[in-house]
């Protein structure tokens, strides 16, 4: 909860009052406290000059690395699908780019560019030009299985093994989500690799519909869930701006449990936005923005499609969508 705005209604949002901040998460970054407003908590476990903003990514990021995207795929999957490594971003979706790599410099770049009179300047947001603890590091869109790498990150976090051999503990919610009960067992995964960096990982087996689905509306679900939040398949266009359970604009009702000036500024200026072009690189940006907070680490893909009679059906090729939907008659085109 990034921004102290309701981009939709203009009224003023007081975030650091949140029950996500009533303790020291270490997963959840804190700006308030820094920013002189009301801080529910005393922060002590930070290394010096070290932002609470910078401690929780560089803990999101080791427990990306610490995740088996292509194990799961290859066990859990039978082979089918892809890992897939944010959830509006991955193989199969337009403007992958996986050798690329994201970096301060760049996400601060793109904070200077941007800005509104009912935003403010971005670089007047939060979370902009928060010193990294390496700042030229180069964080890559196809993020590694690096256990290695991860227990450095959580080192550098100041989150170092105890006697124990334990650093902190994290729940993380599991139920049936799109892949059925297979997705089940995916956490159980997520929460193996996570326990193998010295993560203490308890799996809540909440109820979706009655007890996390309200957290999510009230933006009080301060842990990680095993499921999508709204972008459904890789038919996500390039050009398109974030789903609106992105940002305050879905406030009141249900949303990602997270929340950024820079986010609500991507889901006005892509949507008003005519040129394709420029849509594109402002998703880019968007894109790299994900990438950098770690705000949305990806699992795995499954595949997804429907089956036509090759004698009577020649291609069914849908333009690509939010939701990829394949009732369009208009796209098809039939066999001689």
């Amino acid at each position: 909860l990034w921004t102290d705005k309701n981009a939709k209604t203009e009224e003023a949002l007081e975030p650091w009052m949140s029950p996500v901040y009533e303790t020291d998460l270490p997963h959840l970054g804190n700006p308030w406290c820094d920013l002189g407003k009301p801080c529910q908590y005393e922060d002590t476990n930070n290394p010096a000059g070290m932002s609470d903003m910078e401690q929780a990514r560089l803990v999101r990021w080791a427990l990306s690395m610490a995740i088996d995207r292509q194990g799961i795929v290859d066990v859990l999957q039978a082979g089918l699908g892809t890992p897939i490594y944010l959830e509006l971003m991955g193989p199969k979706f337009p403007g992958w780019r996986p050798e690329r790599t994201v970096t301060q410099a760049m996400v601060n770049s793109a904070h200077e560019k941007y800005g509104s009179d009912l935003l403010g300047s971005g670089t007047d947001w939060p979370e902009y030009d928060v010193p990294a603890a390496e700042a030229d590091y180069e964080w890559p869109w196809e993020i590694p299985t690096d256990y290695a790498e991860a227990e450095r990150l959580l080192d550098l976090a100041g989150f170092e093994r105890g006697a124990d051999g334990t650093r902190f503990e994290i729940s993380l919610n599991k139920y049936r989500c799109e892949t059925g009960d297979v997705c089940l067992e995916q956490a159980d995964a997520v929460a193996a690799g996570w326990e193998d960096i010295g993560v203490s990982t308890k799996l809540l087996t909440e109820e979706y519909g009655a007890v996390v689905v309200p957290r999510m509306r009230d933006r009080t679900q301060p842990w990680p869930v095993v499921k999508n939040c709204s972008v459904e398949t890789a038919n996500y266009p390039f050009d398109w701006p974030p789903p609106p359970s992105d940002s305050s604009f879905s406030r009141p009702a249900w949303g990602c449990s997270f929340e950024s000036r820079f986010l609500d500024y991507m889901y006005v200026g892509i949507n008003g936005e005519r040129d394709k072009q420029a849509r594109e690189d402002l998703h880019l940006d968007m894109v790299d923005y994900y990438y950098y907070w770690q705000l949305y680490s990806g699992m795995v893909q499954p595949p997804r499609g429907v089956a036509g009679n090759p004698e009577t059906v020649q291609s069914w090729g849908s333009r690509s969508t939010a939701a990829g939907f394949w009732g369009r008659p208009q796209h098809i085109v039939p066999a001689n």
